[in-house]
């Protein structure tokens, strides 16, 4: 008696577990098609959800998506900033406000494949861990949006070349 109960335990519980993962699947696809942008993850990389939108990551399950973390959103602003510019600049103000940065490039590209884009790269210090960040800033028909690979600093350059490729990716639908 005990085995057979036993046995219904296993496979109520197994059976839970997949129908999370599923569930959770099905969460993050319908997050992704309801975007107004689709990209190209490498097949070796796999979405995940978090915070209000879809990111990618090569890293398994189990292990902790933010050390190696693409991530593309629009921003739901309520004012919008009279430009690009503007924008870029107060997004740059917040992200240091809350990073302990220890060393930060921004550049404006001019005619890229998103049209003018603001970049930032970032080292900084979180929980001990050194992590380095690329981030675009641009925008599309008057919304702006946010591109940003992050890593631990030590396998950064890893998985950038495929990080850069989503971020080459981007098509508006």
């Amino acid at each position: 008696m005990k085995k057979i109960i036993s046995l219904l335990l296993i496979l109520t519980l197994s059976n839970c577990a997949s129908v999370k993962t599923n569930k959770t699947k099905a969460e993050t696809q319908n997050w992704i098609n309801s975007q107004n942008f689709v990209v190209v993850k490498p097949n070796n990389w796999r979405p995940i959800k978090h915070h209000g939108y879809v990111g990618y990551t090569p890293l398994e399950k189990g292990t902790n998506f933010f050390n190696n973390l693409v991530s593309i959103f629009q921003y739901q602003l309520k004012e919008k900033p009279s430009s690009l510019k503007e924008f870029s600049i107060i997004q740059i103000k917040k992200t240091n406000k809350v990073r302990n940065i220890t060393s930060q490039e921004a550049l404006l590209v001019e005619n890229s494949q998103l049209g003018d884009v603001y970049t930032l790269e970032t080292e900084s210090k979180w929980n001990g861990k050194s992590y380095k960040r690329y981030s675009v800033y641009f925008e599309h028909n008057g919304e702006y949006y946010n591109y940003n690979y992050s890593s631990l600093k030590n396998i950064y350059d890893t998985n950038f070349k495929e990080a850069m490729a989503i971020l080459l990716s981007i098509e508006f639908k």
